[in-house]
């Protein structure tokens, strides 16, 4: 080899030196940011001896495509397993001190007492004051489960918000990427920068990116939903600001596209926006039927009927009554909202000027049919006995409810409360699932893709042992040079 092929050499292995370090400090600059995928440096010889070094960024496709799904799938878990606990902080925690099961129990105990001591006007009148408690209770778990709705929906309109936003900036980057892998630019850390923005939009819905071309990519939704092709598809959701017992909330739609509720064939399914949405559309709707459910039946139990012979008289409502009284709500048929408008019958209401005696008597309206203490005793006990028992009798419900239609009201409270609690340890259990899987994806991906410290280090000792090694090499071909100048001069 001449002195001149080896000092090409010597100079050449130094120009792939710099570019190995180059990389090689890029590495180590992006350790710790999940986002960041690493480089390699690629050395190859051509046909001519040269020298070349390209950079490649290795992404593991199936295993990103798993993490992005995942982490929406997880996001998706936290909201349903926050709601759910939100409903058991109404109704007073762990220990459900406010549940409609606990406040009718206290209810039926409060009347048994009353039924014992029914000349105990003092009994008689902390009963009316439990049947206060119990209807104000249903009135603002009722209130506040609307409240939660109408946060849900607050939550899909500013997750529809930031979709189209980080959509917008998924445009420009990717034009970039694509525009700058024709005119064969580095575009390396502005794929970074879009898997980053990908990363923050699975957050919000699940995704699916299919790669083409010049580095190009197509985004659907997890459910085959189109959100990006060289151009932002809109996303767009109409926000209801409050929600009443019958309020339906909006839809949906990606690019004009139905993506909830009984028009959509392809319904979103991962991501906070599913999350909420199920959230808003069908637990907490469910939660709202079962306490409707349970004030009708309430209202119904303490009902009078007509005890006169001839007894042709409709039921009329007793110790609660509701916006439709005197009138009694249809039996086993849900009516949407009595929850709202629950309350204890002014008349035996003695804050009002009632007379709670009429709980016992009967004829709580001014009307003598309904009178069941017909002698006038003070020691008749017999309706409030039949009213304690009734707690515990067969009654019918509106399967809309979501649960069993032949039980007791007492029953139907406690099959309310399991519903509430088995669905929160399903939540708990998904998003503990959901979570961990997230972050083992995230940590294989990170393993596969991303820096390792220790292994950048290791390879910047290597690249630097042979930047010495071509350093010695140009140094000893300088000194040749110098010999053969001198011997020639």
């Amino acid at each position: 080899m001449t002195l001149t092929n080896a000092l090409r050499t010597a100079t050449n292995a130094i120009a792939v030196n710099a570019k190995q370090v180059s990389i090689l400090s890029r590495n180590i600059s992006g350790v710790g940011n999940e986002n960041y995928v690493r480089r390699e440096a690629v050395v190859s010889t051509g046909i001519y001896g040269t020298i070349r070094v390209d950079t490649q960024r290795y992404v593991n496709r199936s295993v990103y495509d798993a993490s992005i799904l995942a982490s929406a799938n997880s996001a998706g878990a936290n909201v349903i397993a926050a709601g759910f606990d939100r409903l058991v902080d109404l109704q007073g925690g762990d220990n459900f001190s406010y549940s409609p099961a606990g406040l009718l129990n206290d209810l039926m105990q409060a009347t048994e007492l009353a039924a014992a001591s029914p000349s105990n006007s003092a009994v008689l009148s902390s009963l009316v004051e439990q049947a206060r408690t119990t209807a104000t209770s249903l009135n603002q778990f009722y209130q506040d489960t609307l409240s939660m709705r109408a946060t849900a929906d607050r939550q899909i309109s500013d997750s529809v918000s930031s979709i189209n936003r980080l959509l917008g900036q998924l445009e420009t980057v990717n034009n970039q990427i694509v525009n700058g892998t024709r005119m064969g630019d580095d575009v390396f850390d502005s794929l970074d920068v879009r898997d980053e923005i990908l990363a923050e939009l699975s957050d919000d819905i699940g995704l699916k990116v299919v790669p083409r071309g010049n580095n190009d990519i197509m985004v659907m939704a997890s459910n085959g939903l189109l959100l990006f092709e060289k151009v932002p598809r809109l996303v767009s959701f109409q926000s209801t600001p409050s929600y009443g017992p019958a309020t339906t909330g909006g839809t949906l739609f990606i690019d004009g596209v139905p993506a909830n509720g009984s028009n959509a064939s392809l319904a979103i399914d991962a991501g906070r926006i599913a999350g909420n949405l199920e959230l808003r559309d069908d637990i907490l709707v469910r939660q709202q039927k079962q306490l409707d459910e349970i004030s009708r039946s309430l209202i119904e139990l303490f009902a009078e009927n007509d005890q006169s012979p001839a007894g042709t008289k409709p039921t009329s409502a007793g110790l609660f009554t509701w916006s439709g009284g005197p009138g009694v709500p249809t039996s086993a048929m849900l009516e949407t909202g009595i929850s709202m408008s629950i309350r204890i019958n002014p008349l035996v209401d003695p804050q009002q000027g009632g007379d709670p005696e009429l709980v016992r008597d009967g004829g709580i309206n001014g009307d003598a049919d309904y009178v069941y203490n017909s002698a006038g005793g003070a020691g008749f006990g017999d309706r409030l006995l039949n009213l304690s028992a009734a707690f515990s009798s067969l009654s019918g419900f509106d399967p809309q409810a979501g649960l069993p239609a032949s039980q007791s009201l007492l029953d139907f409270a406690s099959s309310s409360l399991d519903w509430l609690n088995g669905g929160r340890q399903s939540a708990h259990g998904a998003k503990s699932y959901s979570s961990e899987l997230a972050i083992r994806y995230k940590e294989t991906l990170l393993n596969e893709t991303g820096p390792n410290l220790d292994i950048e280090m290791s390879r910047l000792l290597e690249v630097e042992r042979s930047y010495q090694a071509s350093a010695k090499l140009i140094s000893a071909i300088d000194e040749m040079f110098t010999v053969l100048l001198n011997a020639t001069g």
